[in-house]
């Protein structure tokens, strides 16, 4: 693709050759540059940084039909390119036109950002003389064009700049965007390069002139060199916090900021006056980048993100690139169309690779970091958790400790008794049932969140449990059973045993004394599926009524039932067995009267 890019259709060139003299001193008159000898040239002049003035002597053909050329001139930063025409009918014999972009935006005969000049060539070998004088590299291109040729490549060259800026206008957007959200210094360096690149773009092509064509045309000359400068600089400290982290060879590292220093003295050079020679270091600072920037990159003691392998190819290729497009500058090979380019090409193939480097760098660390939140997260998780259980831990403990006390106190006076009233042996006996009803709750809530409770469905008749948990109450008496006909459940009567005979425990142990306790068990659909609804009721009594927000939270006991032993498990108990069972449970108070329903599907 780079190949098709810098090959030149030539055969709509009208010139028929090129020859090239130097002028080392710069004082030769056109008199004097037509007797001198000139040697042939390449079609695209390559002399480096030179104080010499070149010649171009130019032999054109006409147009068939005796119309105008365009004598198209490319770079568009030569400072200053005369036009020698041979007029015998004017003074001296010669008429005398100059372009560049030390000449007024206004006062150029093409209205275009590419340099050139109008001819009319009438005889069959056409003789022109191009001077150029320039602080800027002495690389120069002419081609003799019909108008509408060099119309449509000038309409070319915009598209390609109008491509290359957005390409690198999207780079600078994405180095802006990349770094307010992740704040490193290498993307805002790589977004001043980016910056910077852009401007010297404009430069380049000569945008700058139609710009800033009511400002002196020194300005423009002057803004290129500049631009010139802060590229290169900005580019330079962009490679030096890109390779730190790298832990590149010290002695190198060394070397590469003796040259930025370098850089940083080019400024004061050009405010000098010695711009070209300003140019001139610039660019071999450029050149030895190559050598430096490769041997940075492997001689790199650690592997960062986002790897050295990746950073020393990056190199390898920008080493590449900028050998095709920096030697010509400096006039050691000979100049290709890549050069004339060398802006669009060598900014988008650096851009890219800085591009993907960073690219590849960023998205790494959008991971690592992505991996430290997930496992911050977890560790919170797993503190949270922590806590949890010994919020859990001390709970049960301050529940083991309150709720024991008073039995063991009982147990404690009755032991110590020298003779034991009937009375006094049935207090402890019920202090004995309290403390293994503790512990019976503790034992059972523990094996149901070690999920050691799993359900064994087998058929179970409720009014058969019911009668085994009357007969086996301590007040039988109290309890007053209301049942239908019901079918057998599916279900595992264990874990429904557990559950129900918590709430009427739960319903004895906090009802007014001697109440009775109602029991209704009745055939209901639930969402379209039958199952059977027990309804426990009991009046309200000194404990008052449970919160409805809190009364099946794990160790809640109602402040007025802190004078009964419990362990504040029960109501957590059955609403956990009967969710595992399928079923649901709820706490519906009436008026004075305290109320659970609890639904099991068949």
């Amino acid at each position: 693709m780079v190949w098709s890019f810098c090959s030149v259709a030539w055969g709509d060139d009208f010139i028929v050759s090129r020859t090239v003299l130097e002028d080392r001193s710069g004082t030769l008159s056109i008199e004097e540059a037509v007797q001198a000898k000139f040697l042939p040239s390449e079609p695209i002049l390559s002399k480096g940084y030179t104080d010499s003035v070149h010649w171009l002597r130019i032999v054109v053909r006409p147009r068939a039909d005796g119309g105008e050329l365009i004598l198209r001139i490319r770079p568009a930063f030569l400072d200053e390119i005369k036009l020698y025409e041979a007029a015998p009918s004017v003074p001296g014999g010669w008429k005398t036109r100059v372009t560049g972009d030390r000449t007024p935006y206004l006062e150029r005969e093409r209205a275009s950002m590419v340099l050139g000049f109008t001819i009319k060539p009438t005889q069959p070998e056409n003789v022109y003389y191009l001077r150029l004088k320039t602080t800027s590299t002495s690389l120069l291109n002419v081609e003799a064009l019909a108008p509408h040729q060099a119309q449509i490549k000038d309409m070319r060259l915009t598209l390609y700049q109008t491509v290359y800026l957005g390409f690198m206008l999207a780079l600078l957007v994405w180095a802006v965007n990349d770094y307010l959200s992740s704040r490193q210094r290498v993307v805002a360096w790589f977004g001043f390069h980016q910056a910077t690149y852009i401007a010297l773009n404009f430069a380049f092509l000569g945008a700058f002139a139609p710009l800033l064509e009511s400002y002196p045309p020194d300005l423009v000359d002057h803004l290129t060199s500049l631009m010139v400068w802060a590229n290169c600089l900005f580019s330079a400290i962009f490679h030096r916090v890109l390779l730190a982290p790298f832990a590149p060879s010290k002695f190198i590292m060394r070397g590469f900021d003796a040259m930025v220093l370098v850089m940083l003295s080019e400024l004061a050079i050009m405010a000098f006056g010695y711009v070209r020679l300003a140019l001139h270091i610039n660019a071999l600072m450029v050149v030895l980048f190559i050598p430096v920037g490769l041997a940075l990159a492997f001689s790199t003691r650690k592997d960062v993100i986002p790897g050295r392998r990746v950073l020393r190819t990056v190199y390898s290729l920008q080493a590449v690139s900028l050998v095709i497009s920096q030697l010509p500058v400096l006039g050691w090979v000979k100049a290709i169309e890549w050069n004339l380019n060398v802006i669009l090409v060598l900014g988008s193939i650096t851009a890219s690779l800085m591009f993907i480097l960073l690219h590849l760098r960023s998205r790494q660390l959008v991971h690592e970091g992505q991996q430290a939140l997930l496992k911050l997260a977890l560790t919170r998780q797993q503190l949270d958790i922590e806590r949890t259980q010994r919020e859990a831990q001390n709970r049960f403990m301050s529940m083991l400790n309150h709720e024991l006390k008073t039995p063991l106190s009982v147990i404690r006076m009755a032991l110590g008794m020298k003779q034991t009233t009937a009375a006094v042996k049935n207090l402890a006996q019920q202090s004995v049932r309290d403390v293994d009803a503790i512990i019976e709750r503790c034992l059972q809530t523990d094996q149901l969140e070690q999920k050691q409770l799993a359900p064994r469905r087998q058929p179970c008749r409720v009014d058969q449990l019911l009668a085994e948990l009357r007969s086996a109450s301590a007040t039988p008496q109290r309890l007053m059973i209301q049942s239908e006909t019901l079918p057998a459940l599916e279900t595992d009567p264990q874990l429904l045993r557990i559950a129900v005979g918590n709430l009427i425990d739960n319903a004895l142990k906090y009802a007014e004394p001697q109440s009775a306790v109602r029991i209704d068990v009745s055939l209901f659909e639930h969402q379209g599926r039958s199952g059977i609804l027990k309804r426990i009721a009991n009046a309200s009594g000194t404990a008052g009524m449970p919160d409805p927000q809190r009364v099946f939270d794990k160790y809640y006991r109602a402040p007025g039932a802190q004078g009964k032993t419990g362990s504040g498990l029960g109501l957590y108990l059955v609403r956990s067995v009967i969710e595992q069972l399928g079923g649901w449970i709820r706490y519906c108070p009436f008026e004075n009267e305290v109320r659970f329903e609890l639904w099991i599907p068949l």
